[in-house]
């Protein structure tokens, strides 16, 4: 991992901190443990954790200058996790300033890029997991993801990412927290790989209560491998009604759905609910507080933030909500959660365009490569966000050699039927192909 990590960056620009010295030592003691007899589920695995998930011994800086040097003194909670069954936290990797874009840049690491085209942008928030995976330097990566930062990464770079079930895995030590916020329990952390298959060996040691996160049930992860082959009803659509996609990502949602059908599965069309409101929604939770706790946060980087952050401080003024507006909007938001719900119940899984087009030029709109001024091409992910539902993305077609990734959304704890399912669209459409730096792809 050490070796493949130093022949992409600094072009690819995803790492932003490493100890190889403690890497290395971890390892060995790996190796020992397994000579002694004793084994973990992940035992020697080497991981990168995205930069604002707090891991002892690296840095961990949100993407801020207002957290440069910063040094944690515990594990968050999946880090702990990934440690106790034997893990090896290798790199950090990097995120937008706090972690608040779908472009992965910032004042303190600079910019990271597209595993296939230094001119794109790999997503965000968890763009530095992503395009690490993507260039074959990471096997597996723990995210995040509030409106899509799990998922667009991966459809971007063509790798699989999970969005857990809200209330699955906790966020204990994560920067910023979201839980004392208008975001609730909308983020959510979660594995990313080179599939379905990768993502479903680590979740179950991501899962369950710490007793910290107060959203955070002690749920078991269901076993994909129970997970019937062809046994699944299947809805599928690819047009939420607010924004159309291109017509190679309407191509990969149907070939998706094509591929479950010749596994068996009863694959139907079908329309979502009203979900025109997913993205104000989202927003509207995420800015309650005209952004005051960002810009607390955030104070001591002294106004040294990317052109993007300066503006949103001063945008999310306005938007503050008094109490009686504050509950008004909560009570939109339960309304639209169980209306998306009561959508996806009728299925299994439910198969979905991830955004309008795949990776886009820095600083531009998937699928069209116009600069970005709306954040509707992402509805499909704010969506089932505020459904809090769990939502696989696996690479189902490409367009202009870029890879596209479809959202697999399954019923709230389900994770592990849509983890099958996914599994399932990979090895029909033997799509696990990992994009490369140098242009090649590399399969898994």
């Amino acid at each position: 991992m050490l070796s493949r990590i130093d022949a992409v960056e600094p072009a690819l620009g995803a790492v932003v901190a490493r100890d190889d010295e403690a890497a290395l030592a971890a390892a060995d003691a790996a190796d020992a443990a397994r000579s002694a007899g004793h084994a973990g589920p992940l035992l020697g695995l080497p991981v990168s954790v995205k930069d604002s998930i707090e891991a002892t011994g690296l840095p961990c800086t949100g993407g801020s200058l207002a957290r440069a040097g910063h040094v944690p003194v515990a594990d968050a909670t999946v880090v702990a996790r990934l440690r106790g069954a034997g893990a090896i936290v290798v790199v950090k990797t990097n995120v937008p300033e706090y972690t608040w874009s779908y472009e992965t840049e910032n004042v303190i690491h600079g910019r990271t890029c597209h595993p296939l085209d230094q001119d794109r942008t790999p997503g965000g928030s968890s763009g530095g997991e992503a395009a690490l995976i993507g260039a074959g330097a990471s096997l597996l990566g723990i995210g995040t993801d509030g409106g899509g930062s799990i998922r667009v990464p991966s459809h971007y770079c063509g790798i699989a990412g999970l969005r857990p079930t809200a209330g699955l895995v906790p966020e204990t030590g994560c920067w910023p927290s979201t839980r004392d916020t208008g975001m609730l329990d909308m983020s959510a952390v979660g594995p990313m790989g080179r599939c379905a298959d990768d993502l479903a060996l680590v979740l179950p040691v991501l899962a369950g209560r710490d007793d910290v996160d107060p959203f955070v049930q002690g749920c078991l992860v269901g076993d994909p491998a129970s997970v019937r082959n062809g046994s699944l009803r299947v809805g599928i659509y690819d047009h939420d009604g607010v924004w159309p996609v291109s017509a190679a990502t309407r191509d990969a949602v149907a070939a998706a759905g094509n591929a479950l059908a010749d596994d068996g599965c009863e694959v139907e069309e079908a329309a979502p609910p009203d979900v025109s409101a997913a993205t104000d929604l989202f927003f509207a939770l995420m800015a309650a507080d005209g952004g005051a706790r960002a810009r607390h946060d955030l104070a001591t980087a002294r106004g040294q933030h990317v052109d993007q952050m300066t503006r949103l401080l001063d945008e999310l003024r306005p938007l503050a909500l008094d109490t009686e507006a504050y509950f008004t909007l909560v009570r939109r938001w339960i309304a639209f959660r169980a209306s998306l719900r009561a959508f996806v119940n009728r299925f299994d899984v439910v198969v979905a365009p991830t955004a309008a087009g795949p990776a886009p030029l820095h600083g531009c709109t998937p699928g069209s490569d116009e600069p970005l001024e709306t954040y509707l091409p992402f509805n499909y992910t704010h969506a089932y966000s505020l459904a809090g539902l769990p939502v696989a993305v696996v690479r189902a077609g490409t367009e202009r050699s870029l890879p596209i990734g479809v959202q697999v959304i399954a019923r709230a704890f389900d994770d592990h039927v849509a983890l099958a399912a996914a599994a399932t669209i990979e090895r029909m459409l033997e799509s696990v192909r990992l994009p490369t730096l140098d242009g090649t792809v590399r399969s898994s």
